[in-house]
């Protein structure tokens, strides 16, 4: 990992968008007109009942999750084009977040913006702090992204709605451990995994982090690992 570039406020943001399947190739559209030049997709399962689909869209429906990295002060540019062409505002319509990010490889951050420099690192350590800190004290929501063994991802869901979030987005994978670690944390080595992502208000991350923790936390069956992420910016996430 390189240093971060500090021109022109460059500090760079990772862009995460999770929409209808059928939506992709407008999407695609939109951060290619918009010269955003490396994104990747994947498939995932939404998992908010119909009532409420507020968040993450239609119950058990496939959605495509949508990641591309982008300078800081870009971000909203492209949540405007792509609220503006797209169905975000819609109930059920997909969100888009912005998350932080801390490092990033010198000819990654040239490509994204060819006018950046290279900074010493002692010039721009106060300013990443800086934006870190403002991104705490104003993020309004957080992203709780779980790791449970298979087939614990509708347990992890169903506390989550009881401590106060909406629903979430469910990928499946598989995790490799390292033998201390399988040793330590009594798990195997290599196992099927459900990985969960789940917005909540920031005021609620610590409740829904516990009830998850403590119903299929690393000590149950579930094995389950939390981390949690500030959002920077969001669209589609308005009550």
């Amino acid at each position: 990992m390189s240093r971060l570039q500090e021109g022109r406020h460059f500090f760079p943001r990772m862009l995460i968008s999770i929409t209808d399947v059928k939506d992709g190739k407008k999407l695609e559209k939109i951060l290619d007109e918009l010269h955003l030049p490396i994104f990747y997709q994947c498939r995932g399962k939404g998992t908010a009942p119909s009532e409420i689909m507020d968040i993450f869209g239609l119950g058990g429906s496939t959605r495509l999750i949508t990641l591309a990295v982008l300078p800081k002060d870009k971000v909203r540019e492209v949540f405007s084009h792509m609220n503006s062409r797209m169905y975000y505002k819609r109930k059920g319509g997909g969100i888009a977040v912005s998350l932080p990010v801390t490092g990033l490889q010198s000819c990654v951050s040239k490509i994204l913006d060819k006018e950046v420099g290279d900074v010493e690192p002692e010039q721009i350590g106060e300013r990443v702090r800086k934006d870190m800190s403002e991104i705490h004290q104003k993020a309004r929501y957080t992203m709780i992204w779980v790791s449970v063994a298979g087939g614990y991802s509708d347990d992890v869901i169903d506390v989550a709605r009881d401590a106060g979030a909406r629903g979430g987005t469910v990928m499946k994978g598989r995790r490799r451990s390292s033998e201390r670690a399988s040793q330590h944390l009594g798990i195997a080595m290599q196992d099927e995994q459900e990985f969960v992502m789940i917005i909540v208000p920031t005021e609620k991350k610590q409740e829904v982090m516990a009830a998850i923790t403590n119903s299929c936390g690393l000590r149950t069956p579930a094995h389950g690992i939390l981390v949690s992420i500030p959002i920077d910016e969001a669209i589609g996430l308005e009550e």
